[in-house]
């Protein structure tokens, strides 16, 4: 889970605009509704899961502040994913409800900025075959990290820089946040 967790916010944190009061809001750069579905299989795990996937919400671009081409962007998702045993037909459901957005975003040297995140809400849930929950982790993450955007504000090419995820405050309980998914994988389905 902890590196399945990294990788979702390394591929969703690229930042908000936080708006102070009495401030004139920009009109965003992209405002789209999305939802859509998705299928893999991996063998990450030491066996092969096949992996289900639904997903939707609302995600906004908004251009960077002072001039700098670094986007900020807000994304209220809901998602839920249902990974399978094919050898067993075993399966087990993660889900999650949240808001994810950059609070600060520093230009650290060149293209390299450093992004300060939150995510509220219910980001991550795990139910097994029988619909028992198992991990659930509600409340407010609070993140910092570096990403290299290249120097444009194209959110495909940009470069998460290893050693620079921090955990900075976790208000509520986030269990889901500190697992290996792979040990939830083989205790449910393996």
């Amino acid at each position: 889970m902890r590196r399945t967790r990294r990788l979702l916010v390394a591929l969703t944190a690229i930042g908000v605009a936080a708006v102070g009061a009495g401030t004139v809001e920009a009109e965003p750069l992209d405002r789209e509704h999305y939802s859509g579905t998705d299928s893999d299989s991996f063998d990450d795990c030491g066996f092969t899961i096949d992996v289900e996937a639904t997903f939707s919400g609302l995600f906004m671009l908004k251009e960077g502040r002072r001039g700098d081409p670094t986007p900020y962007v807000f994304d209220n998702y809901r998602y839920v994913n249902v990974f399978t045993n094919p050898a067993t037909g075993a399966s087990f459901t993660q889900s999650g409800n949240g808001l994810f957005k950059n609070l600060h975003i520093v230009n650290v040297e060149g293209t390299v900025y450093r992004f300060e995140s939150i995510e509220v809400g219910r980001p991550f849930e795990i139910r097994d075959m029988a619909g028992n929950l198992v991990i659930k982790d509600r409340g407010h993450l609070r993140t910092r990290f570096s990403l290299d955007t290249q120097g444009d504000t194209d959110l495909e090419n940009d470069v998460f820089i290893e050693g620079t995820f921090e955990l900075v405050a976790d208000n509520g309980a986030h269990p889901g946040f500190f697992i290996d998914f792979c040990d939830i994988a083989n205790d449910l389905i393996g």
